[in-house]
């Protein structure tokens, strides 16, 4: 039995190791993105101001109860005024 098997996709064909389970995707995946790493604090950030902007927005729109944006999080936000993280809030 060999080691590797071929997984074909809209890229063409791949090598997988035989013993797992994951496709062509998911070896992609793993061969060109460092998996597994911390998060940037950026990208961490960026979700929160994403996420924040939905709340806001839902509970503007009244599917969303008044009060249900969780402030306790709210310190992990960029000040979009430019000064520091969280400032303001």
């Amino acid at each position: 039995m060999s080691d590797k098997r071929i997984e074909h996709d809209s890229m063409g064909e791949i090598e997988v190791p035989a013993e797992h389970y994951w496709g062509a995707q998911t070896e992609r995946s793993r061969r060109n993105f460092r998996i597994g790493r911390r998060m940037p604090v950026q990208v961490i950030q960026a979700m929160a101001v994403l996420k924040n902007a939905a709340a806001t927005a839902n509970e503007a729109l009244g599917v969303l109860e008044t009060g249900y944006i969780m402030s306790k999080y709210l310190e992990y936000i960029p000040d979009e005024t430019g000064g520091e993280e969280g400032a303001g809030r």
